[in-house]
């Protein structure tokens, strides 16, 4: 293999495996809650915040989309969960949808490979800690106003607010740890060290978003979708901002759209009111 394909390549598989970890955590969240058991949700939390640690390391070999883009693969252990365990039951299109982001997300890890390693080193970080901390504020918020709306309309709100507060989360970290030649697996400078430290605060609104889904009834693999879309596009869309070169090529633009499809098909459900 190349050697300038290990460290992408490396990070991806770190990726997979992180991603698996991940979404297995919200599946065993969700038992918990439902079940009453405290050791299956423990369990589950526990999962839950390995996620920074599968982000830091990732971030030593690439820079994070390369890590965030695999995280659609997620989606398949956690809706083999939800079927044989919390016997949730998704309609024929909906696994279609699910089968489409995963096609997607392929794609796009395909588009960073091939585009290169575009580096967060010299990133205005005052535009990222601005866009992370209005995210984070205005997540809690947006999720008061929409308390009596349907469950499906919460899912998409609680799926995109949470994996956009994760993705955001690894996006901080892989400005922290970005160096002139190579990132680092720890930050190199006191600012970076600060950054580094607040971003976890993106770990814990995702944590908090996730729970306060499944106390409002949305269903662990349809919020999953959406979470992931906004995961894998988001670090994609910003780092396309934040750096000069070229980051979304074709076929990087390609797995957003299947993206984009398969979550349309996912989340056409009945609609059903809830007030929580």
């Amino acid at each position: 293999m190349n050697s300038a394909f290990v460290g992408p390549v490396v990070a991806m598989l770190i990726g997979i495996v992180g991603t698996s970890v991940i979404h297995l955590s919200k599946g065993f969240m969700r038992h918990g809650i439902g079940a009453r058991s405290r050791r299956m949700y423990i369990v589950g939390v526990i999962m839950n915040f390995t996620n920074p640690l599968w982000v830091i390391l990732a971030n030593r070999y690439a820079p994070t989309v390369f890590y965030t883009s695999m995280y659609g693969l997620g989606l398949v252990p956690l809706v083999i969960f939800s079927r044989l365990v919390l016997k949730e039951h998704l309609q024929r299109r909906q696994y279609h949808g699910i089968a489409i982001i995963v096609v997607g997300t392929l794609l796009i890890g395909l588009g960073n490979l091939l585009g290169g390693k575009p580096s967060l080193y010299g990133v205005d970080r005052r535009l990222v800690v601005t866009i992370a901390v209005s995210w984070l504020v205005a997540a809690p918020v947006a999720a008061v106003v929409l308390r009596h709306r349907t469950i499906r309309l919460q899912e998409y709100f609680f799926g995109v607010a949470a994996g956009g507060l994760a993705a955001l989360e690894a996006l901080v970290k892989g400005v922290a740890q970005a160096g002139p030649v190579t990132s680092t697996f720890l930050p190199q400078s006191p600012v970076m060290w600060w950054l580094f430290g607040a971003s976890f605060l993106g770990a814990a609104g995702a944590f908090g978003m996730i729970q306060w889904s499944y106390l409002r009834h949305c269903r662990a693999s349809m919020m999953g979708s959406l979470y992931d879309v906004a995961y894998v596009l988001l670090p994609l869309i910003l780092t396309t901002i934040l750096v000069d070169e070229p980051v979304l090529g074709v076929w990087s633009v390609v797995g957003m759209a299947f993206l984009t499809m398969g979550v349309m098909q996912t989340i056409r459900t009945p609609a059903v009111k809830v007030a929580v």
